[in-house]
């Protein structure tokens, strides 16, 4: 009977104790489960973050600059993809095929002779003022465009035939001069625009210039005034094309310039980036640019022989100026009759 009491007794005191503990544990149970996870971040994102320049408050180094404080770039390896795989073979094949095309035009086209040949007289088709702007933009623009397709080319075109020592120090050199020169380039555009741009405006004629292709395919020359429609489409592409050229150029030439836009603008995060950009469409506008610039070049001196004297000697053969610019010479011959 004792011992069966002893049993009750021990076995009621477990089984208390049991149901005492089984609150405590359900309780502790649920405070873990509520309790908030642990926040301890890990350093090594932070570092990555700063690294790659995304943290709010800028890291500091002990370098000085724009973006000094980024030391990866997530950029630049596709600005580095888009540059060896797009701009530098699609720049080549497109300069290769305007060049062709020139040719073809020239086999089929030209050159033009005058139908009653030189008159042996000469009237004064560009003043000194207007001749001197315009080699002050073209000798720019050459030097500029032999100096930008040497960077963007002459590592594939160059370093095969004078090797890469040599191709060093030609890039080095190309590199300062078109920096140095490129900031004159906008006050070129700007001379040009203001000396030429009343005598670029549509006028009569114009359209039906534009249908027969300047007479270019056709027998006869089209009627135009001192600039035709051809001539005047070259010249708002000089402008806008000028601005976009400029407008780059100056971004990557001044890098505070970048690192404004960034300042200004919440699409860009790095100076780097916007560099980035700049150059791509630096690039762009600048082989569109001297493609026309070719084209022009083709025109006055193998196409229309006599144009390029107009801009030499500020003269043109009386005969050259009634059959390709027949208006601007009539008003010529108006305004010496009324003179004499």
């Amino acid at each position: 009977m004792t011992n069966s009491r002893t049993w009750v007794l021990g076995l009621w005191f477990f089984v208390s104790v049991v149901f005492a503990m089984a609150p405590l544990q359900t309780t502790w149970a649920e405070s873990e489960q509520a309790a908030p996870a642990i926040n301890n971040p890990n350093p090594g994102a932070d570092l990555w973050r700063a690294v790659r320049g995304h943290l709010d408050s800028p890291a500091v180094t002990q370098v000085k600059g724009h973006d000094s404080a980024v030391l990866v770039n997530d950029e630049g390896e596709r600005w580095t993809l888009i540059r060896v795989n797009e701009l530098v073979p699609k720049s080549r094949d497109w300069l290769l095929f305007v060049i062709l095309l020139l040719g073809l035009v020239y086999m089929i086209a030209g050159p033009q002779k005058l139908q009653h040949g030189e008159a042996g007289v000469e009237v004064e088709r560009h003043n000194t003022t207007a001749r001197f702007i315009h080699w002050f933009l073209a000798i720019i623009f050459i030097v500029l465009g032999i100096t930008g397709l040497i960077l963007l080319l002459g590592r594939v075109a160059l370093i095969p035939l004078i090797g890469k020592e040599a191709f060093g120090v030609v890039a080095r050199i190309c590199k300062e001069v078109h920096n140095f020169v490129g900031p004159l380039f906008p006050v070129a555009i700007i001379l040009v625009f203001f000396n030429l741009v009343r005598g670029n405006l549509y006028e009569r004629g114009d359209i039906k210039w534009i249908l027969k292709g300047g007479g270019f395919f056709s027998e006869g020359h089209v009627s135009a005034g001192k600039f035709n429609p051809g001539e005047k489409l070259l010249f708002w592409l000089t402008i806008f094309l000028g601005i976009g050229v400029s407008v780059t150029g100056y971004i990557l030439d001044f890098p505070t310039i970048a690192a404004w836009i960034v300042s200004a603008s919440p699409d860009f995060s790095q100076y780097r980036h916007v560099m980035e950009l700049s150059h791509v469409l630096h690039t762009i506008i600048a082989i569109v640019f001297i493609a026309f610039i070719l084209g022009h070049i083709f025109l006055a001196t193998m196409l229309v022989p006599g144009t390029l004297q107009g801009m030499t000697s500020g003269k043109v053969d009386a005969n050259w100026a009634k059959e390709h610019h027949d208006r601007w010479y009539a008003e010529i011959r108006e305004g010496e009759n009324q003179k004499s």
